[in-house]
């Protein structure tokens, strides 16, 4: 018998296709976990969010029971062609906009893993000529065993999650596990700043993303592309980075170098990911609640030449906020929120010839941090709410918390301002 643990939509979707197929399994979580079961089981299907430290991994250990993903399971039935993206930051947009290219190119393409469907309801539709862009977590990365991708993409490498896997190595490892089960016959493409990393490993052929090779002056140069960044939705060098991605994996799907063009300069930024909300008077509002890392809030911090208010906080998941003060010149106020905002105040102010005590505001409430927000914000400044931290304390997730600016936002817009 399999054993899925975690009753979400991952869990779920495992457990539906073993029904359907026939295949013995039990849905449980820690509800209604009981350990007298394992005697019976050969398998554990663990969900992605489950952290390393549960019990269920000290339990399969001690009874010898191997532990897979969904990822992992679905390999096993999967006939097509995969493109694994994994990475801190970035993972979304880029596996957006690669399957945004293959769409537009009337391929059979399927987006899933940590973002889309999960991967066991691709496998029901897939056939030969499918392609499956999954976006994959260290979580899915850390327990697969045989799973290969045909082209597998690295983006970055920071210090997330470290409240999962306890130790930055750790982390590391479970991201470099995409390239594990590659052949010379497939490809992986890293950036260029953490190709140190794969020294020494067995790797496919590689192509390495070093974005000032790409970029003169407002043109973005890949390969024979060229596109003018001033056409493009999405803002902020690291997007451009996403960009030559997308665009050096679908040239190596033969996809045509104009249709790719076209594909790019349409692409809309996901919502939550420097989502451009409203102008107000001048003021223009961001919404970026995807990030839940500093390395992330830089990034968006990064992709403006205006001064920013910014509202950051919740749970920290094991960020250095102290080294948002090099932008002393960019960042005109931090509005701190959530339940770590005292210990963030601590680490911004850790420095003391830091300048912005002054301009460092608590809030209680997302509501209170706008307002605040357009109390200082004036003409031609950002109000950013890029939160560098973990949603639960406050919202039920990133979606829940972006939303929830958007509507305090839309009634600025109609009565406050």
């Amino acid at each position: 018998m399999i054993l899925i643990y975690g009753k979400g939509k991952t869990g779920s979707s495992v457990y539906k296709f073993c029904e359907r197929h026939n295949i013995n399994a039990k849905l449980v979580d820690d509800k209604d976990f009981n350990s007298d079961i394992l005697n019976k089981v050969k398998e554990i299907i663990v969900s992605p969010g489950i952290p390393f430290y549960h019990n269920i991994f000290k339990l399969a250990k001690k009874n010898k029971i191997p532990i897979i993903s969904d990822i992992e399971f679905g390999y096993r039935f999967y006939k097509g062609k995969i493109i694994a993206i994994t990475g801190t930051d970035g993972k979304t947009t880029t596996s957006s906009l690669i399957y945004k290219i293959l769409k537009d190119a009337k391929k059979d393409v399927y987006i899933g893993g940590n973002y889309g469907i999960p991967f066991l309801e691709i496998v029901e539709k897939n056939n030969n000529n499918s392609i499956a862009v999954l976006e994959l977590s260290s979580f899915q990365l850390y327990s697969i065993k045989n799973f290969k991708a045909d082209i597998s993409l690295i983006l970055n490498i920071d210090t997330d999650h470290l409240d999962w896997h306890k130790k930055r190595k750790h982390y590391i490892l479970s991201k470099l596990k995409i390239i594990k089960n590659q052949t010379k016959d497939d490809l992986l493409i890293i950036n260029s700043k953490i190709k140190n990393l794969i020294k020494g490993k067995t790797c496919p052929k590689t192509l390495t993303v070093d974005i000032n090779k790409y970029i003169n002056e407002n043109l973005l140069k890949i390969e024979n592309i060229e596109i003018d960044i001033n056409n493009l939705k999405l803002k902020g060098k690291h997007n451009l980075e996403n960009i030559a991605f997308a665009v050096l994996t679908t040239l190596n799907l033969g996809i045509n170098p104009e249709k790719i063009k076209k594909s790019v300069e349409d692409f809309k930024p996901i919502p939550h990911r420097l989502e451009f909300i409203k102008n107000i008077n001048g003021i223009e509002i961001y919404n970026d609640a995807k990030s839940t890392t500093v390395h992330a809030t830089e990034k968006a911090i990064q992709s403006f030449n205006k001064k920013i208010i910014l509202i950051i906080g919740g749970i920290n998941k094991g960020s250095d906020f102290s080294i948002l003060n090099k932008y002393e010149n960019k960042i005109k106020a931090f509005i701190l929120i959530g339940r770590d905002k005292h210990q963030i105040k601590e680490q911004l102010t850790s420095d003391k010839s830091f300048i912005y005590n002054t301009n460092i505001f608590l809030e209680n409430t997302l509501e209170d941090a706008v307002k605040k927000a357009f109390e200082i914000a004036k003409e031609n400044e950002i109000v950013l709410f890029s939160p560098a931290c973990a949603s639960f304390d406050m919202f039920k997730n990133y979606i829940d918390r972006g939303e929830k600016f958007k509507e305090i936002v839309k009634k600025y817009e109609t009565s406050a301002i």
